[in-house]
C-alpha cells in the first residue's frame, strides 16, 4: 500500500469518526457537559460467585480470559494473547506470519473461533490465522473446551475460541488513543471514539500497524568449517523480505428501541498485507523466491435481541468474505517479475441463526435453535509461463440443535443437547451431549462436573477439490469426547480470592485427515483411522491485595498426548503410537500482576517442551526435534491521571532472557526486543 492510499484511508477514517461522533452529541444535548470517563481499563478485577449453578453451563470446561490480560494485549494479535494466557498451543511461522492454533491436541482446524457468533473459520482452509486478529477490536475473549463447545457448533473437536464486544449503555463520549514504537521499527497506532445515551450507542475503532521485522539471527542450517578448528561456524543473517501492514476499522451500532429489544449493526473491515521470510536453508539470492500475500476482510453483522417474560428470542445474520492474493515470484533485472505462483482465494461464508431461550422456572429451560451457513470458495492459480488451474464450489450446511437444562437442587444440575447437521444436502449421525455438575458441599465453590458427546468434522472444500491434490473421497471426522473436572472458586478471607481447577480429558478421533506428501510431488489428505487425544489441564488463580498493593496472579498447565492409531501404510511405516507433529507434550504459561499508586509491573512466562516435525519422532538430526523454551517478558508502566482523563505509559521487554527458539522448523523468531506503548483514555 502506498503512502498516499494510506493518508487517503486515515482521511476517511477521521471523517468517519467526527461524522459518527458528531451525530451523537447533537443527538444527546448534554453529552459534552457531562463526558465520562473510560470505566474498563483500570478497575479492579471482580469476581462473583453464585450460590446457584448456572445449569446452562453445567457440566462443561470453560475459561474467560481476565480484564488484566485483555489490557496487557490490547496491542496484540490473538495469537499472543491465547498463546499466554490458555492451555492452546500456537504455532507461529515467524513474527508477524501465520500463527494457527492445536487446542487439546487437535488441529488447526478443529479450533473453532467465532466473533459475536459469525464464524472466522476459512471455508477454503477451515482455520483461523490467529496473528490476523486484534485484540483491540474485541472485548472479551473465552473459550468452551471439547465437548462443550457444541453448544456453539459442530466439529469444534479440540474447542470455541467466543470473541465478544459489548456496550456501556450508561456512555455518553468517551474514547481512546494509542500509539507504540518497537524494535525493528514497529509502529502501533489504534483510536476508539464511542457516543451515545440509553437508546443508542455508537463505537469507532480503528489500528494501523507497521514492521520493517528485520531482526537478526544465527542460521545453523548454514555453515562454513574453520580449517584451523575444524568447527562449524555458523552465519548471523537478517530476516529480509519480512515486512509487514496491517489497518482496519471496526463500527458499532447498538440500538433499544423498546425496554425488551436490542438491535445490534457491526461491520469489520482488515488489510494485512507481508512478506513471508525463506527458509533458512534457502542458499538463493535475495531476489529469488520472494513471497508475499495480501488479505481484505469484509465482516458485517446484524443481531437482534428479544426479551420476554419468559422467554428470549434471538435473530442474527453475517458475513465472512476473505479476499487473498499469494505471489512466489523472482525479480529480474530488466525482465518482468517471474511469477510460479500467482493464486487469487475469494472465500464466503454466509451466515443466518436462530435461537429462542425458554425459561419454564427457574429449575427448568429449553434452548432451541436453527443455523444456515453458506460457503464458498473460488480458488485460480495463474502462474507466469503454466496453465491456470483452481476450483470453483459452494457447499451449503444446516443444524438444528435442542437442550434441556435441569437444576435439581442448589448442588446438582444438569443439560442434555441434541444436534443434527445437513451438510452439502446429505444428513450426519445423530449428536448428542450430557453434562453434569455436583456441589457437594455448602460451600458451593467446590464442584464435580463432567460431560461426554459425540462430534463429527466437515472436510474443507480445499480438501476436496484443491488441484492438486484435493481428495472427494475423504470421510468427515468422527469423534467421541470425554471429559471429567473438579475445582474450587471462592474467597478465602475478607481480601483474597482463589480458583483452582483440573479438568482430564479424553478424545478417539476416527478418519482423522491429515496431508502428505506423494510420488508425484504434491500434498494429498488421507483419512488416518483413528487418533487417540488425551490430557488434562490445569488453571489456578489467585487475586487480592497485600498492604497497598494490588496483586494478581493466573496460570495454566497442560499434559497433552495426540497418539497416532492408523494402520501402518508400508512395512517401514514408524509413526503407530507416535505423537502427533509439532503438537508439545507439556505446556505452560503464567502471569504475575503488581500494582499500586499508578505504578504497575507485569511478568508474562511461557513454556512448551519439545516438539517433533516427523510423525515417526525421530531425533536423528536437528530437522527432527524443536527443543523445548521458556519465554519471559515485561511490562513495566505508570498511569497518570489528568482531571478526567487517564494517561498511561508502558515499556514491554519481551523475550527477556535472549531466548534462541523456534514454533516452526526454519523459520526463526526474534531475541530481545522492546516496545513503548502510551495510552490516553478520555
Amino acid at each position: 500500500m502506498q503512502n498516499n492510499q494510506l493518508q487517503h484511508f486515515f482521511s476517511k477514517m477521521r471523517y468517519l469518526n467526527i461524522v459518527s461522533v458528531s451525530v451523537f452529541i447533537l443527538f444527546s444535548a448534554n453529552a459534552a457537559s457531562a463526558q465520562r470517563i473510560s470505566d474498563t481499563i483500570r478497575i479492579k478485577t471482580i469476581e462473583i460467585f453464585a450460590d446457584k449453578i448456572v445449569k446452562e453451563e453445567a457440566g462443561k470446561t470453560t475459561t474467560k480470559i481476565d480484564s488484566i490480560s485483555m489490557i496487557k494485549a490490547l496491542t496484540s494479535n490473538l495469537s499472543e494473547l491465547v498463546a499466554q494466557n490458555t492451555p492452546i498451543f500456537i504455532k507461529e511461522y515467524g513474527r508477524g506470519a501465520m500463527a494457527t492454533a492445536s487446542f487439546r491436541g487437535t488441529a488447526p482446524s478443529h479450533t473453532q473461533v467465532s466473533w459475536n457468533g459469525i464464524s472466522l473459520n476459512s471455508p477454503m482452509l477451515g482455520m483461523v490465522d490467529f496473528s490476523t486478529i486484534p485484540v483491540y477490536f474485541t472485548d472479551n475473549v473465552s473459550l468452551l473446551h471439547g465437548s462443550g463447545s457444541l453448544s456453539e457448533k459442530s466439529g469444534a473437536l479440540g474447542g470455541v475460541v467466543k470473541l465478544a464486544n459489548t456496550t456501556d449503555w450508561q456512555n455518553k463520549f468517551s474514547g481512546r488513543l494509542l500509539t507504540g514504537v518497537g524494535s525493528y521499527g514497529t509502529r502501533d497506532e489504534f483510536f476508539q471514539i464511542n457516543g451515545g445515551n440509553n437508546k443508542m450507542q455508537s463505537q469507532t475503532r480503528a489500528f494501523y500497524n507497521y514492521s520493517d521485522n528485520d531482526y537478526q539471527f544465527v542460521n545453523k542450517f548454514i555453515a562454513d568449517i574453520d580449517p584451523k578448528t575444524g568447527k562449524y561456524l555458523y552465519p548471523t543473517q537478517r530476516n529480509e523480505n519480512s515486512q509487514y501492514e496491517n489497518y482496519g476499522f471496526l463500527q458499532e451500532f447498538y440500538l433499544h428501541p423498546t425496554e425488551k429489544s436490542i438491535f445490534i449493526l457491526r461491520y469489520w473491515y482488515q488489510h494485512n498485507d507481508r512478506s513471508l521470510p525463506r527458509l533458512l536453508s534457502n542458499e538463493t539470492d535475495n531476489n529469488a523466491n520472494i513471497n508475499r500475500q495480501s488479505e481484505n476482510a469484509h465482516r458485517p453483522v446484524a443481531e437482534w435481541k428479544y426479551y420476554g417474560k419468559k422467554g428470549t428470542l434471538s435473530l442474527s445474520s453475517g458475513a465472512n468474505i476473505q479476499l487473498l492474493n499469494y505471489q512466489l515470484k523472482t525479480k529480474v533485472s530488466g525482465a518482468a517479475d517471474q511469477l510460479v505462483i500467482n493464486s487469487d482465494s475469494r472465500s464466503a461464508s454466509y451466515l443466518f441463526k436462530a435461537s429462542y431461550n425458554y425459561q419454564f422456572s427457574d429449575n427448568l429451560s429449553i434452548i432451541t435453535g436453527a443455523n444456515t451457513e453458506i460457503n464458498s470458495v473460488l480458488s485460480k492459480n495463474s502462474p507466469l509461463n503454466g496453465e491456470p488451474q483452481g476450483y470453483d464450489r459452494q457447499r451449503s450446511d444446516h443444524s438444528v440443535y435442542i437442550q434441556f437444562s435441569k437444576s435439581f437442587n442448589d448442588k446438582l444440575s444438569a443439560n442434555l443437547l441434541a444436534r443434527e447437521d445437513f451438510i452439502g444436502g446429505k444428513s450426519t449421525p445423530f449428536i448428542p451431549s450430557a453434562g453434569i455438575e455436583y456441589h457437594p458441599f455448602r460451600d458451593k465453590g467446590y464442584f464435580l462436573k463432567g460431560n461426554l458427546a459425540r462430534n463429527y468434522h466437515q472436510p474443507t472444500l480445499n480438501d476436496l477439490y484443491y488441484i492438486p491434490g484435493g481428495n472427494p473421497q475423504l470421510k468427515p471426522e468422527e469423534g467421541i469426547m470425554a471429559d471429567l473436572g473438579s475445582g474450587y472458586a471462592g474467597p478465602v478471607g475478607n481480601t483474597v480470592t482463589f480458583h483452582v481447577s483440573l479438568n482430564g480429558y479424553y478424545s478417539r478421533i476416527n478418519n482423522w485427515i491429515i496431508w502428505l506428501p506423494t510420488p508425484q510431488g504434491y500434498w494429498e489428505p488421507y483419512n488416518m483411522k483413528r487418533v487417540n487425544a488425551s490430557g488434562f489441564e490445569l488453571n489456578t488463580g489467585i487475586s487480592g491485595k497485600l498492604y497497598a498493593v494490588d496483586y494478581h496472579l493466573n496460570g495454566n498447565y497442560a499434559f497433552t498426548r495426540s497418539i497416532n492409531r492408523d494402520d501402518p501404510r508400508n512395512w517401514a511405516d514408524e509413526s503407530i503410537g507416535k505423537q502427533l507433529p509439532y503438537i508439545p507434550r507439556h505446556s505452560a504459561n503464567f502471569l504475575f500482576n503488581l500494582s499500586r499508586s499508578g505504578y504497575h509491573f507485569t511478568w508474562l512466562w511461557t513454556y512448551y517442551s519439545e516438539r517433533f516435525t516427523t510423525t515417526s519422532n525421530d531425533k536423528t538430526s536437528k530437522l527432527d526435534v524443536l527443543y523445548p523454551y521458556f519465554m519471559n517478558n515485561l511490562h513495566l508502566g505508570k498511569e497518570i491521571k489528568l482531571n478526567r482523563q487517564k494517561l498511561d505509559i508502558e515499556l514491554k521487554i519481551l523475550n527477556l532472557f535472549n531466548e534462541d527458539y523456534r514454533t516452526v522448523l526454519q523459520h526463526p523468531m526474534p531475541r530481545r526486543n522492546y516496545s513503548l506503548l502510551i495510552r490516553y483514555d478520555f
